[in-house]
């Protein structure tokens, strides 16, 4: 009964006639994603380099693999290794997809390098911009490409990949941890400025066991863990779903780990006024608040703003109802 209601879901949910370019999508992540979405029908640009994690020589032979691999199930693929990081080269892969295909759907910015963690004082800047060059650089160049072509046709899709160490942080990872909250910065300003249209952005911050993820040291036991709970294939259905024309999502940050799958906020927690603060009133008001509860969000940093201007506004008019009173 199961497998038949993923078969029916899966012809509803079909991508047929859909150009979607995957990068980093010769192995791990990307290759997932690029076989699931050919599986929905999907004509699959498979970009990968091919080199290593901290960068180093490319090879044609991973994009060409995974792209021989889905033609050979019956699929529709192509291969490509363009250096995304490079703003002429990531146009011009753009313009390539739409000459041979007329047009482009979806984009699934997944490439990315990762550096061996050091703490943050034995960062040099070199490493900190080779990390954001592919991870806010690849995105931003590849955007920069392909919005002006969903905006021209009336539809795209944009999926960007963050991380929770860009959300929560991490130890030895500052170089990485900033690049992926820059993204998610990016991510919601693209979707706030095409608010209302049908080209919408989002991101996904994935959990799956790839290199990025075996070359970290723990304890051989939670590295067996980690394989058997983060496969791949169990975020793939979810940035599927962020392709796909019925997804109505934008400027969402979407979690998937493990089967589990979550949409994170970025908000306010309670907070308090004082129209005349001192630092002793701030430091004990902050002390009393809660550290968890009910969050408020906005879709915009104007609208945030907008917020607490309209609830200082309140707030000031109660507090003079008061004295009066």
């Amino acid at each position: 009964m199961v497998n038949q209601e993923r078969r029916m879901a899966a012809e509803t949910y079909r991508l047929d006639g859909r150009v979607i370019l995957i990068t980093g999508a010769g192995r791990g992540l990307g290759e997932s994603y690029a076989r699931h979405l050919a599986d929905l029908g999907a004509q699959v640009i498979v970009n990968d380099l091919g080199a290593g994690m901290a960068d180093g020589e490319g090879s044609p032979l991973p994009a060409r693999r995974v792209a021989e691999a889905i033609r050979a199930a019956g699929g529709r693929a192509s291969d490509d290794m363009s250096d995304i990081a490079d703003p002429r080269e990531a146009e011009a892969l753009v313009e390539r997809i739409v000459e041979v295909h007329g047009r482009i759907d979806a984009l699934i910015n997944n490439a990315g390098n990762f550096l061996p963690p050091a703490p943050f004082a034995e960062t040099a800047l070199a490493d900190f911009e080779r990390t954001w060059r592919i991870h806010l650089g690849g995105t931003y160049n590849l955007c920069r490409a392909a919005l002006p072509h969903m905006t021209g046709q009336g539809f795209g899709r944009i999926v960007n990949t963050i991380s929770t160490q860009g959300l929560y942080g991490g130890v030895g990872t500052a170089a990485y941890a900033s690049a992926k909250a820059a993204v998610q910065g990016l991510t919601a300003s693209l979707a706030a400025e095409h608010r209302g249209s049908d080209v919408r952005i989002n991101a996904i911050s994935p959990g799956a066991f790839t290199r990025m993820v075996d070359a970290g040291e723990r304890p051989a036991a939670f590295t067996e863990a980690l394989k058997r709970n983060l496969p791949a294939d169990l975020v793939a259905p979810a940035v599927a779903w962020l392709c796909h024309p019925a997804c109505a999502e934008n400027g969402a940050l979407i979690q998937a780990m493990s089967g589990w799958f979550s949409r994170t906020i970025i908000g306010d927690l309670d907070g308090f006024w004082d129209f005349a603060p001192s630092i002793d009133s701030v430091a004990r008001g902050l002390a009393a608040l809660p550290a968890t509860g009910p969050v408020r969000a906005a879709d915009s940093s104007a609208a945030h703003a907008q917020s607490i201007i309209a609830r200082a506004e309140a707030a000031r008019a109660h507090s003079q109802e008061k004295k009066i009173s």
